[in-house]
């Protein structure tokens, strides 16, 4: 047989393997309307393709109460912590955030919905809320529409320093904790990513009651469905084709994979590693940037296999310049879509060169395209003034107070950003 004979073969073959590799990616989705569940393997031909998108942002009854007193309580923010009601509060909730974070290393989640489900946990009364609802796509008019389903996550609240209150830096008024991980100065005991925060959905058009989610089933870990979503397209071959999603880690201020300065438990790659990629979902780019010149044999030897080629260092500093090459902004527009699971870390201990960035995801429009649209997870140490984290951070005048960070992630989440106070 000649090559020209061939060559139909060859692209026959090469599109079924370009097919099966899209199934092996879409291999988790949403079923569409009238599915007896709204997760699945695939869904029927002809029905239409549903996703979950972010609705609003609902504070807890203690967040608010914290909004109504940190404008007083920021100028001895120790004293107003160690509060008996506010020391018992921190203890309910860093304890449960404690118990989620404790899973067993053998638990995955490559699937959706992979925690079993359980009751509602009184703690979680201190947690905010994510809202979601559910959309499905119409090919005809190549627009997705609202449909039933409401979803909710639960976050950590706002409160107190915006730290681990059992973490050194209030010294003798810091708060105590049997079996406390550490009081590093780096502890994360505060923090609930995504995939260990208890969360529920429903295929109703209300939002349910506090009376009613406290009734319904809760999973407390794995992947939710607005976990990440398909892109679909019209194709004039195919018809509607979908592009499946990645996910993407960008460590802004990264130093060592395994290792910050001498403090290995301070070490935000390996962190990030632990926490998102070893548990079944790996990220497909895990970009680390850091403007202090590091050394890339050591480097490269700190992380694991499973990132050698995924893993990029860029050994250089972003910048905030319009029209600059190494613009933050610009750079996450061109590497993340708004389909992928995007987990950004944001902590270069410089807040002249962090507060544009900041500025730029507060103020842009998702609707045309703005960076804060792909963002689903951020965590952000704010440099701001307040003691006792002034001598630590050498923060210039002029960049705010306490107060002003509690209004700065309070509206980054009600951008959709699940936004974290980074130790």
């Amino acid at each position: 047989m000649n090559r020209r004979a061939i060559l139909p073969y060859v692209f026959a073959f090469s599109g079924i393997v370009l097919l099966l590799l899209a199934f092996s990616r879409m291999r988790h989705l949403v079923l569409p309307e009238g599915s007896s569940s709204t997760i699945g393997p695939f869904w029927k031909k002809g029905d239409p393709y549903c996703k979950w998108v972010f609705s609003h942002y609902e504070q807890s009854p203690y967040e608010l109460q914290w909004f109504s007193e940190i404008e007083s309580a920021q100028s001895s923010i120790c004293n107003a912590v160690s509060q008996p009601e506010h020391a018992n509060a921190s203890n309910i909730i860093v304890a449960r955030t404690l118990e989620l974070m404790s899973l067993s290393k053998s638990v995955q989640w490559d699937n959706y919905d992979t925690g079993n489900a359980t009751s509602f946990h009184s703690s979680d009364i201190f947690m905010s809320r994510m809202h979601y609802n559910r959309t499905c796509y119409n090919s005809k008019t190549e627009k997705f529409h609202l449909a039933k389903g409401k979803g909710v996550q639960l976050i950590e609240p706002l409160w107190g320093m915006l730290r681990d209150p059992f973490d050194r830096w209030c010294g003798d008024k810091a708060l105590k904790m049997e079996n406390h991980p550490g009081a590093s100065g780096q502890s994360k005991a505060h923090i609930m990513p995504q995939g260990y925060a208890p969360y529920t959905y429903t295929l109703t058009d209300t939002v349910p009651t506090d009376e009613e989610l406290q009734t319904q089933e809760w999973r407390t870990h794995g992947l939710p469905p607005w976990h990440s979503s398909l892109r679909p397209s019209s194709d004039p071959r195919v018809g509607t084709a979908y592009r499946p999603p990645q996910n993407i880690h960008l460590d802004l201020g990264s130093s060592y994979f395994g290792i910050w300065g001498a403090d290995a438990g301070a070490a935000s790659g390996q962190w990030f590693y632990d926490t998102y990629h070893a548990r079944g979902k790996p990220f497909d780019r895990f970009i680390a940037v850091e403007v202090e010149t590091l050394n890339d044999t050591k480097a490269f030897t700190q992380i694991p296999d499973d990132l050698v080629g995924v893993y990029t260092l860029m050994n250089v500093g972003l910048s905030m310049d319009e029209g600059d090459k190494l613009n933050t902004i610009d750079m996450i527009k061109r590497v993340v879509k708004p389909e992928d699971f995007f987990v950004f870390k944001l902590d270069i201990d410089s807040a002249p060169i962090e507060e544009p960035i900041l500025k730029s995801l507060l103020e842009d429009d998702q609707e045309e395209g703005g960076a804060s649209g792909l963002v689903d997870e951020l965590m952000f140490e704010h440099h701001v003034n307040y003691e006792p984290m002034n001598a630590p951070w050498h923060n210039p005048k002029g960049v705010g107070d306490l107060h002003r960070s509690f209004n700065c992630f309070r509206d980054l989440r009600k951008k959709g950003i699940r936004a974290h106070s980074w130790p």
